[in-house]
């Protein structure tokens, strides 16, 4: 009987320890059925690279129209670096047209940035941004669509980062 009562708080301790350390700040994408089937069945490494690195069921980001200006700030109400200058501005669409859609649904942490793009008809449209490390991915969300993330790839992290410095 004492076994079985220390296994069970045993058990228990463990769970609330556990449950104790998760992170509230975490990321949490729930794949599509279709995703996660290939995910189970085992493939060779040379086969999973090749489908991942196939965007062809992806969306790419495509823009409202024409940019006009691009401002970038660390936190709502906080001062922004405006990018308005046609080198800056070209440099971000590349960017913003590199990222490609991530299937699932998402949970995120507060955003690191918030970008807002002026279009040359005055419309804006904002977004989210997680900014990786230099040679990283970053993750790019429109504030309107909180369910669906954009995978920006390395270069395009590189590229903001360097217009920021």
């Amino acid at each position: 009987m004492k076994k079985i009562m220390l296994l069970v708080l045993s058990l228990a301790f463990m769970s609330v320890i556990l449950l104790g350390c998760e992170s509230k700040d975490s990321t949490i994408i729930n794949l599509d059925k279709e995703t996660t089937e290939q995910e189970s069945t085992k493939q060779e490494p040379s086969e999973q690279e090749s489908t991942e690195q196939q965007p062809e069921d992806n969306e790419i980001l495509i823009l409202d129209g024409e940019i006009k200006k691009v401002s970038i700030s660390k936190s709502k109400g906080n001062s922004a670096t405006v990018f308005d200058d046609d080198f800056s501005i070209g440099v971000l669409r590349s960017v913003f047209s590199s990222a490609v859609k991530e299937n699932g649904i998402v949970n995120m942490a507060n955003p690191e940035f918030y970008v807002d793009i002026v279009y040359e008809n005055e419309d804006k449209q904002s977004f989210h941004l997680w900014l990786g490390g230099l040679f990283e991915e970053s993750t790019l969300m429109k504030t309107d669509d909180t369910h669906t993330i954009y995978i920006l790839p390395e270069e395009s992290t590189n590229k903001i980062i360097d217009l920021m410095e």
